[in-house]
């Protein structure tokens, strides 16, 4: 009866001390950091501009832009003609984006339009390739 007693007093005592120690099995989730906080870890951010008119034009870049490895977001302003990047340098450079982006039929600062591309696009999508467009 002593050593019955004595195991219970050890299991009151040491208990509390086991779930605070015991290795947790929880299926927390973990939260995928956005774009800004990549941008603190490892990311490059940057803007340039890009000829377009419409929202369908927001949607192509945008598209263009994120096919790439390592773009992590991209965001074309239909106002200013600037498209803001993250894009980790160590997977994509930025004259592939530039290039990505053309190709789909869009201009950008470094390179011309990919004609037959360009030809492709909806009507209102096809802007005026003389375009001018206010550097950041």
């Amino acid at each position: 009866m002593k050593k019955n007693s004595k195991i219970i007093i050890a299991i009151i005592i040491f208990s509390p001390f086991v779930w605070v120690f015991w290795p947790s099995n929880s299926t927390e989730q973990i939260s995928k950091p956005n774009p800004e906080e990549i941008v603190e870890l490892m990311g490059t951010e940057t803007s340039f501009g890009v000829k377009g008119n419409c929202k369908m034009c927001k949607s192509t870049i945008e598209t263009a832009a994120l096919s790439l490895d390592g773009v992590l977001k991209a965001d074309w302003d239909v106002k200013t003609k600037q498209v803001s990047l993250v894009y980790d340098t160590q997977m994509v450079d930025l004259t592939s984006i530039h290039q990505a982006i053309s190709n789909s039929g869009y201009g950008t600062d470094l390179n011309e339009l990919n004609k037959e591309a360009y030809d492709n696009l909806p009507l209102c999508c096809q802007y005026d390739p003389e375009m001018e467009i206010k550097l950041n």
